[in-house]
C-alpha cells in the first residue's frame, strides 16, 4: 500500500533532520506507534523496517525512547539460564582445582 501526504515544506523541514528520508521517518514512526500500542510484534517491526537482528531492534527502539517488552516469563527464563551457567562454571572451576592438586 502506498500512502501520500501533502505537507508544507516548512513542516517537512521540522519533521526531518538534514539528509533524512521523510518516507522512512514516517514508516518508522508508524511502526513505533503500532509497537507501543501492541499492534505489531518485535518480529513484525524487524520485517517491516528490514532490521536484521533483535540486538539492532533493541538499539533502534532505545534510540526512539521505546521501552523494551520484558515479561515476567522472560525474567524467569533468563534467571534459569543464569543459574544453569553459574553451576556449569562452578563445576569447571572445581575440575580445574582438582587437576591442579593431582601430582603429575
Amino acid at each position: 500500500m502506498r500512502i501520500w501526504l501533502d505537507l508544507p515544506d516548512d513542516v517537512v523541514e521540522q519533521l526531518t533532520d538534514k539528509g533524512q528520508d521523510l518516507s522512512r521517518s514516517a514508516l518508522e514512526a508508524l511502526a513505533i506507534d503500532a509497537y507501543r500500542m501492541h499492534r505489531l510484534t518485535s518480529r513484525q517491526i524487524c520485517q517491516l523496517l528490514e532490521i536484521p537482528s533483535r540486538d539492532e531492534l533493541d538499539r533502534f527502539l532505545k534510540r526512539h525512547g521505546v521501552p523494551l517488552e520484558y515479561t515476567f516469563e522472560d525474567f524467569e527464563r533468563e534467571g534459569a539460564t543464569s543459574a544453569r551457567l553459574w553451576r556449569k562454571r562452578q563445576e569447571e572451576l572445581a575440575t580445574d582445582r582438582d587437576r591442579e592438586r593431582q601430582p603429575e
